[in-house]
C-alpha cells in the first residue's frame, strides 16, 4: 500500500498519509528479517507491536473516514489487513509463548 500514491485514489477517498504507510511497511520488513534469522518470538513481537499500535491509531482516528461512502478497496484492505495481522501475530506472541 505504500506504493499507491494518494493521487491514484478517487476524490473523497481516505487513505492514511504516505509516511505512515511507509513506516508500517518498514516495521513489517524488520519483523520479516527477525523471522528470517530464526527468531520467531521477537519477529512476532515486532509484528504485533507494529500492527497493534498502527491499527489502534488508524481505527481510532480514521475508521469512520474509510468506512464512509464512497468506499474504496484500498482503505478497507488496509484496515482488514492490519486487524488480521494483530490477530495472527498477537496469538503467536501472547498465547503460544514457550
Amino acid at each position: 500500500s505504500s506504493l499507491v500514491p494518494p493521487a491514484a485514489l478517487p476524490p473523497h477517498t481516505y487513505c492514511p498519509p504516505y509516511l505512515q504507510r511507509v513506516g508500517f511497511s518498514l516495521a513489517f520488513g524488520v519483523a520479516t528479517w527477525a523471522f528470517s534469522t530464526g527468531d520467531v518470538r521477537n519477529g512476532a513481537g515486532i509484528a504485533t507491536g507494529a500492527s497493534l499500535s498502527w491499527s489502534l491509531i488508524y481505527l481510532t482516528f480514521h475508521a469512520r473516514k474509510s468506512l464512509r461512502a464512497p468506499r474504496h478497496p484500498i482503505p478497507l484492505a488496509l484496515t482488514a489487513g492490519a486487524t488480521t495481522c494483530v490477530a495472527l501475530y498477537g496469538t503467536e506472541y501472547l498465547l503460544y509463548q514457550s
